[in-house]
């Protein structure tokens, strides 16, 4: 009895092992056909029955691959999971751990996917997919946290729980698009094995005066039929129609080629295979005609391209079907990756999608600028036109920065969404305040001072400042402003400068002018020279050129230069070392632009000791507020450090202003002349009258 039990349990043993074979058999021939959605289901059925390393890890590996091509990043992930668990030398290749590090970051998981990116280096360390993935998953968290100003909205009206994508304008008025979906009501309506989903077609919507957008309805002739109808493009005069065909079934398995369609009427005619050479057995798609019609870039799988889909472009022989040998974009544009789904802008700018440039996971959307034959300077458009989904297909109305584009992201109605995008104009303002600085202590708003406001050199606007010392106004991009504060005669003015060049997002600048009162004598710190010379050290110039400034946002005040010696050595000397000193920097101002009639130089050597401030004594504790520093005093102090101290603050550079109405005299003729000058025009009345 036991012998016969045990002769059952083998037969069983045996019957199931080849039953379970015979699943991963037809999971295999299914998955070499590039059925994937049909190939799952078999390795599904088989898996619970595998208990081998190497066979769990072949079969997770295909299931993750097969999860993969039909867009369900959960499962991928957790199917290349398990494979890498399992992973056995020579059973499955390396590059699981890059398909699995590309499902992380597909999901948001950056930082784990870094780790199997790393992991993946080790066998493969120059391969570029990993690479850009690993240095991908590095910037994509500051692109979410800092996304750009781009709204995106998922298009409901357009779109149903099936495929809905490859959005094109239909007509030179943007009131009329095409799309490819799998919904129901399609021709198409067979099971794509190879994409999970039905067999698409080309969906027509209209959009009224109101705005309101028709519902969508299958484009009536010749283009639809029972194979894969997906990405289009339509001719500027709406009468000619690119597409792409695929046929595919459970035993047709033909590479996808690209159609060419005429209008008739209402309704299109026949489609027509267009050629292309040297590209007749190859899969071909994603067809894009550039603005003047003349030019159809597509995507396609060739001998010695870059990688997967590479991106080409050929010129179109007169109307017919037959174009020139297509030229391939080059190795900035394309990858070892897939490059697809092309448009062509007005302005020449290429945009397409791509998962082999550094992306946020997925298909990422990038644009290219055109210059002479060649694409440079491919860019990602970043978040949130881009996620860590398949995003794709891109167009925009016109000039204006809106459209519509493709994604599979989450939150959408289906799996290929279509959704819109617009950019809203940047807000770019200038919020400032003025104030009285005389008393560094306690500042005070300037009400009603005036405010002049430069962009690249001409006077945009005239501000005057509120009872709080506040102005404001909105600015625009890509200026050099400044902004230039005045008060009365007896104030400095001020003015500060900077730059909207480089505003990518709503900005606000924050504008502080300070302003003081002119005073009799005005130190400049920081002041040094040579040893008992009138050099200017280095660092003088830092404070010169703060004099430089505040001589140009003063253009009519002129001014004394004054340098001060301390008390040791002979008197005379010390007078033309001073004097020397001040015309050191007097020459120094000259060479920044300053006129020379504008400044004057003067040496008081030892004559004029300085008197103690109330800052001065804060920050020298030993002195106090109204002290003069005369060689009695000085000579008094027991301590040596603080008679250098005393030395030292003797040792200064200021400057005064002598006058404040320098230039004003010819100002004011000029404008008298040129007031004159438009009072004796000649206005002339379309009869010729004078008056």
């Amino acid at each position: 009895m036991k012998r016969l039990l045990t002769i059952v349990m083998m037969v069983f043993s045996v019957l199931f092992m080849q039953a379970q074979k015979a699943l991963i058999d037809k999971g295999n021939e299914y998955f070499n056909q590039y059925s994937f959605d049909l190939a799952k289901d078999y390795y599904e059925k088989a898996l619970p029955s595998i208990s081998a390393k190497e066979d769990l890890a072949k079969v997770n590996y295909q299931l993750g691959y097969c999860y993969k091509e039909l867009g369900n990043t959960d499962k991928s992930e957790m199917y290349f999971r398990v494979a890498v668990k399992n992973y056995v030398r020579g059973v499955i290749k390396p590059d699981v751990l890059l398909f699995y590090a590309d499902a992380l970051r597909m999901n948001g998981k950056y930082e784990d996917a870094i780790d199997y990116y790393q992991q993946y280096l080790k066998y493969a360390p120059q391969d570029h997919r990993a690479k850009s993935g690993k240095e991908s998953c590095k910037i994509v968290p500051t692109w979410i946290s800092r996304p750009t100003r781009y709204k995106v909205t998922n298009v409901s009206k357009f779109n149903t729980p099936q495929a809905d994508f490859s959005i094109v304008w239909a007509s030179k008025d943007y009131r009329t698009v095409y799309f490819t979906s799998s919904r129901e009501g399609s021709l198409g309506s067979r099971d794509n094995y190879k994409s999970g989903q039905k067999f698409t077609d080309i969906f027509e919507v209209t959009q009224d005066r109101k705005g309101t957008w028709s519902s969508p309805t299958p484009i009536t002739g010749g283009v639809n039929s029972e194979d894969d109808e997906g990405a289009s493009t339509v001719s500027l005069k709406g009468t000619d129609m690119y597409f792409t065909r695929c046929k595919a079934g459970k035993k047709v398995d033909e590479p996808c080629k690209i159609y060419l369609c005429s209008k008739k009427g209402n309704a299109w005619g026949q489609p027509v295979l267009i050629e292309l050479p040297g590209f007749e057995s190859a899969e071909i798609g994603y067809p894009a005609l550039s603005p003047d019609d003349k030019t159809l870039y597509f995507s396609a799988e060739v001998e010695g391209g870059y990688g997967g889909l590479d991106l080409y472009m050929a010129q179109r022989v007169g109307t017919s079907s037959k174009f020139t040998k297509p030229i391939n974009l080059g190795p900035k544009i394309n990858t070892l990756g897939d490059e697809v789904f092309p448009t062509v802008r007005e302005d020449g700018t290429l945009y397409f999608a791509s998962d082999g440039h550094q992306g946020m996971g997925g298909l990422d959307i990038y644009k290219a600028v055109k210059k002479g034959k060649d694409f440079t300077g491919v860019e990602n458009m970043k978040y949130p036109i881009n996620s860590s989904f398949d995003d794709f297909g891109i167009i925009f109305n016109g000039k204006e920065e809106s459209g519509y584009f493709s994604s599979n992201r989450k939150g959408g109605k289906g799996s290929d969404d279509i959704y819109s995008f617009i950019l809203p104009p940047l807000q770019i303002t200038m919020n400032g305040v003025i104030y009285d600085t005389t008393n560094i202590e306690r500042k005070v708003p300037l009400k009603e001072a005036k405010i002049t406001v430069y962009a690249d050199g001409a006077v945009v606007s005239e501000l005057s400042s509120n009872e709080k010392g506040q102005f404001t106004m909105p600015l625009q991009k890509d200026k050099v402003y400044e902004i230039k504060g005045e008060a009365s005669k007896d104030y400095f003015s001020n003015s500060i400068k900077f730059s909207t060049a480089k505003v990518e997002y709503d900005t606000a600048f924050n504008v502080i002018l300070n302003l003081g009162r002119i005073p009799r004598i005005i130190e400049l710190p920081n002041i040094e020279y040579a040893y008992d010379k009138a050099d200017l050290k280095p660092e003088s110039t830092v404070s010169l050129d703060a004099l430089v400034k505040t001589l140009n946002d003063n253009p009519n005040i002129t001014i004394e230069m004054r340098a001060h010696t301390d008390f040791r050595g002979n008197d005379d000397y010390n007078m033309t070392l001073s004097l020397a000193r001040a015309k050191s920097c007097v020459d120094y101002l000259i060479s920044k632009g300053i006129k020379p009639d504008r400044l004057t130089a003067k040496g008081f050597g030892e004559t004029e000791p300085k008197t103690v401030t109330a800052q001065m004594a804060k920050e020298h504790t030993f002195l106090k507020a109204g002290d003069v520093l005369t060689e009695d005093f000085i000579n008094k102090l027991p301590d040596f450090g603080k008679k250098e101290i005393c030395h030292q603050l003797n040792r200064r550079t200021e400057f005064s202003v002598i006058s404040t109405d320098y230039g004003i005299e010819e100002e004011t003729k000029k404008a008298e002349e040129e007031a004159a000058k438009k009072g004796n025009a000649v206005i002339q009345h379309n009869d010729g009258d004078d008056f």
